[in-house]
């Protein structure tokens, strides 16, 4: 990923697969930015008696949503750094977005790589039992989606990475001017499966924050070479 000056400002291109993300000016600064929340409501489910089978669990709560202390990115190019800090805080971890983005190689020009942030992430939860991985099944299919993100939110009470492109996301569309695709990372920390819908924390500053999105918009706007940063148990 190299960097470039226009007359227009920066602009940083990415290639498939890596997470970091492209804007031109005036995507820096919108018009009415999001406030910054700095948690969302306690978990809650619905009685066992209605839920249903998925992969990694025998009973999967039909609604779920985590406990999460929201983070807005430091920099630019900090999306996946915020984003693990807050997937690694539902382990009880605690660890800031300089101390990832150090350790995950992150920088300015070229944000962040899967193949550098899975190893770092891996390390804090390696010793409770649990591993991250990069499955690319989600990308276009919202009924998988739900699947792997009701497993990591209504089973493991854990809160998964999701790769995205940014630009394609409802809350960006008509303000990121770009030709290229902007890889972006986000979280998904609770669902509803009877309403088909993921809640999300985008650390975006400009426009993120808490969004409930539909499954299978979602799953039209996640990156195909890896889809999320899946967990499962050892």
């Amino acid at each position: 990923m190299k960097n470039r000056r226009a007359k227009t400002g920066i602009i940083l291109t990415t290639a498939v697969g890596a997470l970091g993300f492209t804007v031109i000016p005036p995507a820096y600064a919108s018009p009415t930015p999001a406030p910054s929340p700095t948690s969302t409501p306690t978990a809650t489910s619905t009685p066992t008696a209605t839920t249903t089978a998925t992969p990694k669990g025998l009973f999967t709560p039909l609604k779920y949503r985590l406990s999460l202390k929201g983070q807005r990115q430091q920099t630019n190019y900090f999306c996946v750094p915020a984003s693990s800090s807050m997937s690694l805080s539902t382990f009880g971890v605690s660890v800031s977005q300089s101390t990832l983005a150090k350790k995950m190689k992150t920088t300015a020009s070229g944000g962040t790589k899967g193949s550098n942030a899975l190893p770092v992430i891996n390390a804090y939860v390696k010793s409770r039992g649990y591993k991250y991985t990069s499955p690319t099944d989600a990308d276009g299919n919202a009924l998988m989606l739900m699947n792997r993100v009701s497993g990591n939110i209504g089973d493991l009470h854990r809160a998964p990475v999701l790769a995205v492109w940014m630009e394609q996301l409802p809350w960006n569309k008509g303000k990121i001017k770009t030709k290229g695709r902007i890889g972006h990372a986000i979280i998904a920390y609770g669902y509803d499966k009877t309403a088909g819908t993921i809640t999300v924390y985008d650390p975006w500053k400009a426009t993120g924050g808490v969004h409930t999105i539909s499954a299978s918009t979602l799953a039209k706007v996640l990156q195909p070479a890896g889809n999320m940063y899946y967990i499962s148990k050892l």
